[in-house]
């Protein structure tokens, strides 16, 4: 009962420097995002023509990039549910990094920015297959179940959803888009090169889902009870 009240008070703690944490990351996108869009606006009241038309489409994105960081906070807060931090981590970086740098300041042309997304998804995607674990599996069950198994299905679980994204962009570009870069400047990539992006996405993916798994693995061998800050639950 005491090892049980002991492990109890070390995830509060550990939640609350997840949420201490979050709380300043949202606190500099939010800010991040508010002074762009105030600079947007001011070009977009003192141009005109074709400028002007661009700056206000470049604040409607940086206003739809805001909402959709904070709208999961705002429902989890409406709702009553708690949102584990850790994961919602996970998610703003990733939006930050691909929606506001990536999409609107045009990050996507730094080399290798899109594979480090696909890291930060991989390590995302392993903590939803968590959050998704404790809801489908019996909470007593849980702890009887290896650190090992857990750990390696999180990482069979991002790597699929990474192959299904992949369908995603494969499909696109059936109509016509490049997603998977198998064009460059208009004309068709040809053998090896036409598979890079696509491949090189899904290592990326299978990468950052490991390095996710193995921090897991370790958390879990500590405290079996470590999963746990990734459950979604509602608050009384």
């Amino acid at each position: 009962m005491v090892r049980e009240s002991f492990e109890g008070k070390n995830i509060m703690k550990k939640v609350s420097i997840n949420e201490r944490i979050l709380d300043y990351w949202l606190i500099f996108v939010a800010l991040s995002m508010i002074v762009s869009l105030v600079l947007t606006l001011k070009n977009a009241l003192l141009t005109s023509g074709a400028k002007a038309q661009s700056a206000w489409f470049l604040a409607l994105e940086i206003i739809l990039g805001l909402v959709i960081v904070l709208l999961p906070k705002y429902i989890a807060k409406k709702a009553q549910v708690y949102l584990p931090p850790l994961l919602y981590l996970f998610f703003a970086l990733f939006i930050y990094g691909s929606v506001y740098l990536g999409t609107i300041y045009h990050f996507y042309n730094v080399p290798y920015w899109d594979k480090g997304l696909h890291l930060i998804s991989g390590a995302l995607l392993g903590g939803f297959a968590f959050s998704a674990f404790g809801a489908l599996v019996e909470k007593d069950a849980i702890e009887k179940i290896s650190p090992f198994f857990i750990s390696m299905y999180s990482v069979a679980f991002a790597v699929f959803c990474g192959v299904l994204w992949e369908f995603y962009e494969f499909t696109c570009d059936s109509f016509g888009m490049n997603l998977q870069r198998y064009m460059r400047a208009g004309k068709l990539l040809a053998g090896r090169a036409a598979l890079m992006d696509t491949m090189g996405d899904l290592f990326a993916d299978f990468l950052g889902a490991v390095l996710f798994a193995i921090f897991a693995y370790v958390q879990l061998k500590r405290d079996h009870h470590w999963i746990r800050n990734f459950f979604f639950s509602k608050q009384n």
